[in-house]
């Protein structure tokens, strides 16, 4: 994350944040964008600026994340509310404008109000000019998988999740899969032609974590979130949520023998995506949920396999062989490793651009879940949850134990009044020989500028949980399931902006804090998200001053 000097072009573009209902038998509106889910796709080169104007058509505020962006010299432009910036009131609007920077498959979504999880989800691709592996593919496609409800996340299932009455904190079910906006089978992916094609696949789901295959194709991934690696070859990989995971194939490595020879020949192949059903509170194939809107049919029970259909002709036909036969001929094959949902086994594309630094600072960091004082089941880092309708992490002097809203953002504090945030600097203690970061007991973590961090997640929940860094990228070094990556992969370390914890076993992780600003570290489960498991990073606040920054007017407009 080095300063970019290297001017591109300007690239505008406007988003209309709007509900629409596209699906005649649902009654569900969406939150759409440009009236189309998932919204459209953003593209740039890196280093381009891009100028995007989001205007709020919805009856409430709304905001969107640039999931990816590392918006160095543009920390205001990053959408997380209470963190960067006040929210884009109804009828209202903001332009954000930033470098397109790092390179890579990234998205934008919302983060205010779950309106993520009821259809603000869109690509964002930056392309480099040279692209490694790029003499793998000729095309390329993406695949954004997402969890569709029946219900608005946004009213309905937040506030059932949050509520006395969910006794046992059961997360809500989807009742089903969609990708790129259409459901099981009605996806055709055509090859228009190309025997090497590259897919960008992006995980927007707000729960649920997916294996992907192609049947009788091996599957060659180049790129981890936004981190271009060398070729790896699968069968399948796991993707949990806003992890991004980009492969190619190539049709001539087609497996004849997949299809069987008393079938004709197929004019096209499934492209799975399977649900982590272990993930589920619950049995997914009878489990009605108590908050359920009856729909005709009635009860809806979640279909865990969701098929697309690469087309390689130009005729979308059906494949010729049964949808489980091949499932049994790829549970025989060299399946996916349940313990490598990180894919830790890769190896970065650039060695040299890839060197790691020695940790400076420790952080550890407690994931629980337990009752709070009015008996909601909560969700807990280091102690510390936070409880908001609006989903904010402003300072504020409450409470030890949350979090809440209030009407002036981290950021604006940091350069208005930074002797008054409060945060306690760094200290040795027992629980490291490294001088460890310490919280203001509400969720604020104050970073000293260029400190690299090794956080330790130690995950006390059995369920597995995918954290996402704003601001930065990180480097894993090692996880419960994978404790000899730290040795064997010494040096050479993958660095994506999404880790994912096991259950009820750890992961650590390191970053450099060389982009001042005010970061936010969550689960990116939005229903986690929203039970509490956010804090946010106050990273170089002395360092925003020295260079003159300021709030824009946009920004002080929209506070008020």
């Amino acid at each position: 994350m080095s300063a970019i000097t290297t001017e591109g072009a300007t690239i505008s573009q406007t988003l209309i944040i709007d509900t629409i209902m596209p699906y005649s038998p649902s009654q569900k509106p969406i939150v759409a964008v440009n009236y189309n889910f998932p919204g459209p796709s953003i593209e740039a080169y890196e280093n381009d600026t891009l100028v995007i104007r989001v205007i709020n058509k919805l009856a409430q505020p709304t905001t969107v994340h640039w999931h990816g962006i590392f918006q160095i010299g543009t920390p205001d432009m990053d959408g997380a509310v209470g963190a960067t910036q006040c929210a884009i009131p109804s009828s209202g609007e903001m332009t954000y404008r930033f470098r397109a920077y790092p390179a890579g498959t990234a998205w934008y979504h919302g983060h205010y109000l779950d309106q993520y999880a009821d259809g603000l989800i869109g690509p964002l691709i930056i392309r480099r000019r040279v692209e490694p592996n790029q003499e793998q593919y000729d095309t390329e496609r993406v695949l954004t998988v997402s969890d569709w409800y029946n219900d608005v996340a946004r009213t309905k299932l937040l506030s059932w999740y949050l509520s006395k009455n969910n006794t046992k904190g059961i997360e809500p079910i989807p009742d089903a899969i969609v990708v790129n906006g259409k459901f099981s089978q009605s996806l055709f992916v055509k090859t228009s032609g190309a025997t090497r094609i590259r897919f960008r696949i992006i995980n927007a789901a707000a729960f649920s974590m997916y294996t992907v295959s192609i049947d009788g194709l091996p599957l060659h991934i180049i790129e981890l979130d936004q981190t271009p690696v060398v070729p790896y070859t699968v069968s399948s990989f796991m993707i949990n949520a806003a992890q991004r995971v980009s492969f190619y194939v190539n049709l001539n490595e087609f497996d004849q023998n997949f299809v069987p020879p008393d079938v004709p020949p197929t004019k096209s192949i499934y492209i799975r995506f399977k649900a982590d059903m272990d993930m589920y509170p619950v049995d997914i194939s009878s489990c009605i949920a108590p908050y359920a809107t009856p729909y005709l049919p009635y009860p809806v029970f979640l279909n865990p396999l969701y098929l697309a259909i690469l087309s390689l002709d130009s005729s979308n036909s059906l494949p010729t062989y049964p949808v489980n036969q091949a499932t049994s001929r790829l549970s025989n094959r060299d399946f996916v490793n349940r313990q490598d949902v990180n894919i830790l086994g890769v190896r970065p594309f650039s060695q040299t651009n890839n060197l790691v630094p020695c940790a400076t600072h420790f952080l550890n960091i407690v994931i629980t879940f337990r009752r709070d004082s009015n008996n909601i089941t909560r969700g807990f880092l280091n102690n510390v949850t936070y409880g908001s309708d609006e989903n904010n992490l402003s300072n504020k002097s409450i409470s030890v134990q949350s979090i809440t809203s209030d009407k002036i953002p981290l950021l604006h504090q940091m350069i208005t009044t930074p002797n008054a945030l409060g945060n306690p600097s760094p200290i040795i203690t027992n629980e490291s020989p490294l001088p460890v970061i310490q919280s203001d007991g509400n969720g604020h973590y104050l970073v000293p500028y260029q400190a690299v961090v090794d956080i330790r997640l130690e995950n006390k929940d059995e369920d597995e949980h995918p954290f996402h860094l704003h601001g930065h990228s990180f480097w894993i070094i090692s996880t419960s399931e994978n404790p000899q990556a730290k040795q064997r992969y010494r040096g050479a370390y993958i660095q994506p902006d999404v880790v994912s914890v096991p259950g009820s076993g750890w992961a650590k992780i390191r970053f450099l804090a060389n982009n001042s600003g005010a970061w936010v570290f969550h689960c990116r489960i939005e229903w986690h998200m929203y039970a509490g498991l956010i804090f946010a990073f106050i990273v170089g606040p002395d360092e925003l001053l020295a260079h003159g920054y300021t709030s824009s007017d946009n920004q002080k407009l929209l506070c008020q």
